[in-house]
């Protein structure tokens, strides 16, 4: 995040007076933005770029407060907000960051107790080493993070998995909107539902199929049994009107050849027909009461859960993702690659396979396997 997406800009209501309609134009703080970050409650936008931003903000205005006032945007109150913000999100990341003032008319009356007020310089000086070693702690996670892992990462816990649905759409319900406690009352036998705390490497297979065992009984069943019963359960999903998507089942297959041996127990598990979005109405429920697609991408293809949360979602795309019966649909498209910047900005990656290209290409399985291994190198942990 910039210092600028914490703005808005309004116009005063009284431009017309002078006419002159761009003088008006103001930038105004974003209370509810800040409100956000304090809370930890932004959508798609981890603690560290949240701290980065508004620490910039900060920075900023203490500056420009400290050497030429009239620049400033903030008022005492908005800079008090936004200093509260920003010791609330260094918390969550285990950053010590101690001000000795809450607002500009503290640090006025701390830098006159410094003797520095008759210096602008000593007072940029002053805020340069406050703020310096700030500036190293936030790199030091972005270069932590970025050395763990090829992806940024997705903010957030995970609190339920629902996937491998093989039949009517479930229908849910909030049971505890407090706690985020979701239950499934009706269809439930035809989808799956991890709800287990996901470790520091994501969801691997192992993770899985002991979720497998517990879940169906099989106690001392062993772990290839296990997994292959598992397998099967996952290979039901790709099946829609009873024929099976070819191109789905492929890329599963030539995926799931990496789960032999013991290595193949910590790869990440691939989830097919994953929910990302729900609407408790069917697109026919929708187009009956005349209601528009709120959501356009309920579920993903595959999901990948691998190490330092990052989320990688791989989709086949058939005809129906980019045409209506024969005919190539521009809106169709755009559709499929709005929703793609969307999950990308939430910090997932997105890959897509044309289903021709798996189907109709004798070298489908290699070129997976490429992918794969390709895929996999990119997101490892650096060792």
């Amino acid at each position: 995040m910039k210092a600028a997406d914490f703005f808005r800009i309004e116009q005063d209501p009284a431009w017309g007076m002078n006419g002159d309609p761009w003088s008006s134009w103001h930038d105004v703080l974003d209370t509810g933005l800040v409100e956000q970050v304090k809370r930890g409650t932004l959508d798609g936008i981890t603690n560290l770029d949240a701290a980065q931003g508004i620490a910039r903000l900060a920075h900023q205005e203490l500056l420009c407060y400290g050497t030429d006032r009239k620049k400033c945007k903030l008022d005492d109150d908005e800079i008090a907000e936004v200093l509260s913000a920003l010791r609330a999100v260094l918390r969550r990341l285990s950053i010590e960051f101690r001000l000795p003032f809450r607002d500009f008319t503290g640090f006025h009356g701390y830098w006159s107790k410094q003797d520095m007020g008759y210096s602008w310089a000593a007072r940029r000086g002053y805020l340069s080493e406050l703020f310096g070693p700030l500036w190293e702690q936030l790199d030091a996670l972005e270069d932590a993070q970025s050395a763990s892992v090829g992806y940024r990462g997705v903010d957030g816990q995970m609190q339920n998995i629902i996937f491998a649905s093989t039949g009517y759409k479930p229908e849910m319900v909030m049971r505890d909107a407090i706690n985020n406690v979701i239950e499934i009352v009706e269809h439930g036998d035809t989808c799956l539902v991890y709800d287990r705390l996901l470790t520091d490497v994501g969801l691997t297979w192992g993770e899985a199929v002991a979720w497998w065992r517990d879940k169906k009984g099989l106690g001392s069943v062993d772990d290839r049994a296990v997994g292959h019963d598992l397998y099967r359960r996952l290979r039901a999903s790709m099946r829609d009107k009873g024929q099976e998507n070819q191109a789905e089942a492929l890329l599963f297959n030539t995926y799931c050849e990496r789960y032999w041996g013991e290595e193949g127990m910590k790869r990440p598990a691939l989830l097919p027909q994953v929910y990302l979005h729900y609407d408790p109405l069917t697109r026919k429920q929708r187009q009956q009461l005349r209601k528009g697609d709120r959501l356009k991408r309920e579920r993903m293809d595959f999901l990948l859960m691998g190490p330092g949360r990052a989320r990688v979602v791989i989709e086949v795309d058939g005809k129906q993702h980019y045409a209506e019966d024969a005919t190539a649909s521009p809106r169709l498209y755009a559709e499929m690659v709005a929703e793609d910047r969307a999950l990308r900005l939430k910090g997932y990656e997105v890959y897509r396979f044309g289903g021709y290209e798996l189907t109709d290409n004798p070298d489908a399985p290699a070129t997976l396997r490429q992918f794969f291994d390709d895929l996999e190198a990119q997101y490892a942990p650096a060792r």
